[in-house]
């Protein structure tokens, strides 16, 4: 039976035989990628035997003698994923291993000896040591290889010149959430070499990538210094996963029973009564979470490329007292979200929820670190206590809220990392209770630019009614409000049901549901234009409505999102909007825009700062200013508007002018 290299050989040449001639005929590095599946069924089909059986991968480092040419280097792609980066250890030293990991940080490009060119003073011959990777030290041959000289590691010296140099970059790869046990995980170095680590490769801090190579356990070293050992992964291929929620753990029987559910006359009925069951009520922001979960339509890879894409993840804000609930649904979207990170604005600061610069401990250099927003991409990041956030980490997270990225430059460090993460809020109102009276902007310690970001933003308030408390209480104590275990969906299958569908449902909205919305759109906008109170919706709200309607669908795994379901968003949407006290007129205020008698009282402000100016000089006064704050509230009182921030914008405007 022929041996697993001449298979090799027979296979290359079958398959990459023209490709391969050419490079070599131009001299050129000949980079040969093979396909796991495809070599996979040849060797069964010869041998019986498949690629693990045949230990294809020793053959890696010897397409020199395969080919008699240092120009072949091999690439295995597609392998499939067989070990579990969390369960690596001591007895996987010197195994290949393929598995999936998250980028956590990694080094620029960097360079290192491949191959030392040793001159001999003596004879002036040329003598080339290969270097395996950068923790190996170069040493300096002990003869020359000139048969006829006699010179030693004495006479020899490095030519820089002549010398071959490679890219190498150092990586730390962790477990991708999805794949966490308990929240845990553990931490593993890498190592990628040459056009892997060129300043071209796709590979981002952040990345899920599929990964293959050797693991190792080699001396640790600290400050030049032996510190013990450490598991090294020296990387063969990384190759990013385009889609995380591809999750090769749903089974056919899995997928069958996803598309019975889908069935279901009642799916979403299901699904909300299985979102939070614990919870008493709140049905509309339910509906509004369990959208969230499905979210819009994802780009085509070309928009990818392009950089010409609409954001698809829906964002959520709930604003509530304490003690109601709000931190039971927020856990219950954690629990059942396929890839989430749970976090509290209580600790945690700008660079954590978006990117840090740390000095490796190993190297001494500079590496980017991702933060919560970039970890979860493609996942949920629930923020509870999102109002004890600071407003420069709120604001930093407007980036990535609307444009799915995170941009950064520290120390030297330029990069722009994927964040396409839906952001689950909750936050409590300035004095505990949440007034119907009082506007919301006066509740909130949130921007107003990172306010207009969110898609739904829900309150939940405790109100004294004799009638509800009544209802309520009887269903606590009688546990009316458990639903029946038959009508509640299994947390795994809940899983599993999004993952599957987010991976295979691509609803498009039909001609009705296209008409519905564009004259939601343009006769709300036009009812709130004929009032000189009205603030109109703007295409941000209209794009939100667009992904609730496709994620309507999606919930039941339809490719049209149809006339009912735009009907059923505008109704959640609406819902939302009456808990801030706001209607479909006033609308635009959450993203700042003023109606024509604010537009009308802050010109009039304008004008009368101005004319303080000129008579006292600028900077004006105290009292100056005091004094025209309360010129403000009757100007507002006489124009039976808010005098809330009218002061402060107009005082704004008019510096901005001096």
């Amino acid at each position: 039976m022929a041996s697993g290299k001449a298979l090799l050989k027979t296979y290359i040449k079958k398959t990459h035989k023209a490709e391969i001639d050419k490079l070599k005929s131009q001299n050129k590095q000949c980079k040969v990628s093979i396909d796991y599946e495809n070599l996979n069924h040849f060797l069964i089909e010869k041998t019986g035997k498949d690629f693990w059986k045949h230990q294809m991968y020793q053959y890696i480092d010897q397409m020199d003698e395969i080919f008699n040419t240092g120009n072949v280097t091999l690439k295995f792609m597609n392998v499939p994923e067989r070990d579990n980066l969390h369960d690596l250890d001591a007895t996987n030293n010197n195994k290949w291993i393929s598995t999936k990991a998250m980028i956590k940080n990694m080094t620029d490009v960097r360079v290192d000896l491949k191959q030392a060119s040793y001159i001999c003073r003596e004879c002036g011959a040329q003598n080339m040591i290969n270097i395996a990777d950068p923790n190996q030290s170069e040493t300096v041959p002990s003869y020359c290889r000139n048969p006829d000289c006699a010179g030693t590691s004495k006479s020899m010296f490095l030519d820089k010149d002549t010398s071959i140099y490679r890219n190498y970059r150092l990586l730390k790869l962790e477990e991708p959430l999805e794949l966490r046990s308990g929240g845990t995980t553990r931490e593993f170095k890498a190592i990628v070499l040459d056009y892997l680590a060129s300043p071209f490769t796709n590979m981002k801090v952040g990345d899920v990538v599929n990964v293959t190579g050797i693991f190792k356990i080699e001396p640790r070293k600290v400050k030049g210094r032996r510190d013990g050992y450490e598991f090294i992964i020296h990387v063969h291929n990384i190759t990013p996963v385009d889609d995380v929620f591809e999750d090769s753990r749903i089974s056919e029987e899995d997928v069958a029973e996803i598309i019975n559910l889908s069935k279901r006359e009642d799916i979403f009925d299901l699904l909300c009564n299985s979102l939070a069951p614990e919870v008493y009520g709140y049905d509309i922001i339910k509906k509004g979470l369990i959208l969230q979960l499905f979210e819009g339509n994802r780009p085509l890879n070309d928009s990818f490329k392009s950089g010409m894409m609409d954001r698809w993840t829906i964002h959520v804000m709930l604003i509530g007292d304490p003690g109601i609930g709000k931190s039971q649904l927020i856990q219950s979207v954690h629990k059942r979200s396929p890839k989430n990170i749970t976090i509290s604005g209580t600790n945690t600061s700008q660079a954590g929820l978006t990117v840090s610069t740390v000095k490796d401990e190993l190297t001494g250099t500079w590496t980017m670190e991702a933060g919560a927003t970039v970890l979860a991409d493609t996942g949920v990041l629930c923020i509870d206590e999102y109002d004890k956030l600071s407003a420069s980490a709120q604001k930093s997270l407007n980036e990535p809220m609307e444009q799915s990225t995170v941009s950064s430059a520290k120390a030297g460090l330029v990069q722009v990392m994927s964040a396409r993460t839906s952001i689950l809020a909750g936050a409590n109102p300035k004095y505990s209770k949440f007034d119907p009276y009082k506007l919301y902007r006066e509740q909130l310690d949130i921007p107003e630019s990172n306010l207009s970001r969110f898609d739904l933003i829900f309150v939940l308030t405790d109100d004294v009614d004799e009638e509800k408390d009544t209802l309520l209480a009887d269903a606590l104590l009688n546990k009316d409000y458990i639903v029946d275990e038959s009508e509640i969906m299994d947390i795994d299958l809940f899983k599993k049901y999004i993952t599957w569908i987010r991976a295979n449902c691509f609803p498009v909205l039909s001609k009705d549901a296209k008409i519905l919305l564009r004259e939601f759109y343009v006769d709300t906008r036009k009812t709130a234009m004929e009032t000189s109170d009205g603030k109109p919706i703007t295409p941000r709200d209209l794009k939100a409505l667009e992904r609730l309607t496709i994620a309507r669908a999606k919930c039941e795994y339809r490719q049209e999102a149809t006339i009912t379901d735009a009907i059923e968003a505008i109704d959640i949407y609406k819902e939302a909007l009456s808990g801030l006290g706001l209607t479909l007129a006033t609308a635009g205020e959450l993203h700042g825009i003023h109606s024509e008698n604010e537009l009308g009282a802050i010109s009039e402000m304008e004008n009368m700062i101005r004319n303080k100016i000129a008579i006292e000089g600028n900077p004006l006064s105290s009292e100056s200013l005091r004094h025209l704050e309360m010129e403000c509230g009757v100007l507002c009182h006489e124009k039976g508007i808010n005098h809330e921030g009218i002061f402060d914008i107009a005082y704004s405007n008019v510096k901005k002018t001096l």
